[in-house]
């Protein structure tokens, strides 16, 4: 009889999360149903406050053929649970998109690689009943671990996610050539107008308590005056200036973006003098059919180092445009090859996303990791609650030195208006 053990720290395991669950992921994973599970382990995957809209689980199967020895595989396992506070989750159809790309849109991309790039996990099994959930190989047995959030990534880590990023985004134009409406699904992304519609839906609410505490934030610092001012002019429109941020533009190249393009969604695999060898991207549920732009700006102003985005940044885009032109000319499918001028407009086109992601997703980016325990999206839902933690996380020392730099930035690139 298997059975199932969990960890202290799991406190609430979702009850369909039973041993025929595991053994439809084992046979899935195995590709064979001559498997007797004999044990099940879990602990939870990720440290409390670092995932918001999911609760993530490891797994370690235990297992045998016949005619074997006992064998154990580890799993790792994302449940989104179904709460009314998280309503964008239905909206931006997430759970769907995630396993249609994982399911049908990476596969492909990796054969378009040859199979000689992984691009993400393997999806093992995924139900959406009772609630949404999907099981993934365990890429620490590969390896694979995160990087330091709270410090952001030198410049050898961004070179690393620039060249994969150009082979994913050239790959997925490629496939658009070969497969005209693969792409139809992702027309969400994280700006949609669907999941920015309500004034009290979640993440509304939670931009908009950003946006209003960065113009509280620069209008305390002396010589931002006219930046707060522009600032303060923004958030009027708040809604709209989101929207169009994000909104397609005509004559832009078009990619298949990651959509959350931040340190916790890219997984590296060292060396023994631990310099990164190798990257791979997690947490597709997002990902929006678009400007490469969103991609990149998202990135640069949520996870480099000061120093890289400082001084790095041509350099990062050389090294993106370099990849992306060599993937599209060996794949030889006709995609015209962008120039690098053209490039560097796609990003400059999309400063506003930057900005967006500046203040509406670094802060929590760069926050001590002892104040995110009770960081979710259900806490956040709570006035006072996130009130107080957006307070707090506007008192980082990398916020504020990276915003000193950032905001003069997105004024001359006209964003503030």
């Amino acid at each position: 009889m298997c059975s199932i053990v969990c960890d202290a720290e799991v406190t609430a395991l979702p009850s369909y999360l039973d041993v025929a669950f595991f053994e439809e992921a084992l046979e899935n994973a195995l590709r064979t149903a001559k498997i007797q599970p004999l044990a099940i382990h879990i602990r939870m995957g990720s440290s409390t406050g670092e995932n918001y809209c999911s609760q993530i689980y490891r797994a370690k199967v235990s297992f045998r053929r016949p005619g074997q020895a006992e064998q154990h595989l580890m799993f790792i396992i994302k449940h989104i649970p179904r709460l009314d506070s998280v309503e964008f989750i239905e909206d931006l159809q997430v759970y769907l998109k995630e396993k249609i790309t994982y399911h049908e849109v990476l596969p492909r991309l990796e054969l378009l690689m040859q199979c000689k790039r992984r691009f993400g996990p393997k999806l093992y099994h995924c139900i959406k009943q009772p609630e949404s959930s999907l099981v993934f190989e365990d890429l620490g047995e590969l390896g694979y671990t995160m990087a330091s959030r709270e410090l952001g990534l030198d410049e050898e880590h961004c070179r690393l996610v620039m060249e994969r990023l150009g082979e994913f985004h050239a790959t997925s134009m490629a496939l658009a050539v070969l497969d005209p409406h693969i792409f139809e699904a992702y027309g969400d992304g994280m700006l949609s107008p669907e999941g920015l519609a309500k004034d009290n839906g979640l993440l509304m609410r939670f931009f908009s308590g950003n946006g209003q505490e960065l113009h509280t934030l620069v209008s305390s610092w002396p010589g931002y005056e006219r930046i707060a001012g522009k600032i303060g002019k923004y958030m009027q429109d708040h809604r709209a200036n989101l929207v169009r941020s994000q909104a397609p533009q005509e004559k832009e190249i078009k990619v298949l973006n990651h959509g959350d393009l931040w340190v916790n969604n890219l997984l590296f695999k060292y060396d023994s003098a631990q310099r990164p060898l190798d990257m791979i991207f997690i947490d597709f549920q997002l990902s929006v059919w678009g400007s490469p732009g969103i991609d990149i700006n998202y990135f640069f102003y949520t996870s480099l180092n000061l120093e890289v985005l400082r001084h790095r940044r041509p350099q990062l885009l050389r090294a993106y445009h370099a990849r992306l032109s060599e993937t599209l000319l060996s794949l030889d499918l006709g995609v015209p090859v962008p120039s690098y001028e053209q490039i560097l407009e796609e990003v400059n086109r999309r400063e506003a996303y930057g900005f967006f992601a500046s203040y509406g997703i670094f802060p929590t980016v760069s926050q001590d990791k002892a104040q995110t325990a009770d960081n979710n999206l259900e806490n956040f839902k709570d006035a006072d609650f996130a009130k107080q933690k957006v307070r707090q996380m506007f008192g980082s020392r990398r916020l504020a030195d990276t915003l000193r730099y950032t905001l003069p930035h997105f004024e001359r690139a006209g964003v503030l208006g």
